[in-house]
């Protein structure tokens, strides 16, 4: 249970230095926003939620949006830290498509059903192929809906919901 602890301290002091860095960027690069995102996962079922960062675009309608989620089910707890880089394609519409690609570590506790089964502590590195919508709402804030279809040892697939401040 320490290592769990200790690697969670270290992925959140990372992610926090990673956006503050970002906040300083020159070129669209910097802090642009916040917000929650929750979802569900298949492979292993579960419930999550986490929070998203926009650091802004490092290249015309390419975005940088690194996040960090928790889940739970399927007899595992686990933290996800995400890397994702999207493109936002330039329509003129409400609704603004987007696709990508995601980096994702993937920490987990694994638990059976036999109260006396602890695998401990496993960490995984993956990809994910990214599609997604987002929408502007009143007052500015943005919404998303995303799939995410995973390579390698992380979840197969990923539906998620953000919001962005």
């Amino acid at each position: 249970m320490m290592r769990w602890r200790t690697m969670t301290a270290v992925c959140l002091i990372s992610m926090a230095a990673t956006v503050a860095s970002a906040a300083e960027g020159e070129s669209g690069v910097g802090f642009r926003g916040w917000g929650p995102r929750v979802g569900l996962s298949s492979d292993p079922d579960q419930a999550l939620v986490g929070v998203q960062f926009d650091l802004g675009e490092f290249a015309p309608n390419v975005r940088w949006q690194p996040s960090i989620e928790l889940g739970y089910g399927d007899d595992k707890a686990s933290f996800y830290g995400n890397f994702m880089v999207s493109y936002y394609f330039p329509v003129k519409a409400a609704v603004t498509p987007y696709a990508g690609g995601q980096v994702t570590a993937w920490l987990f506790d694994q638990d059976g059903p036999d109260p006396n089964f602890d695998d401990g502590f496993n960490a995984e590195i993956g990809a994910y192929a990214v599609g997604g919508i987002e929408t502007k709402l009143k007052g500015g804030t943005r919404f998303l809906a995303e799939v995410q279809v995973g390579v390698g040892d992380v979840p197969d697939v990923r539906v998620l919901v953000g919001w962005t401040f």
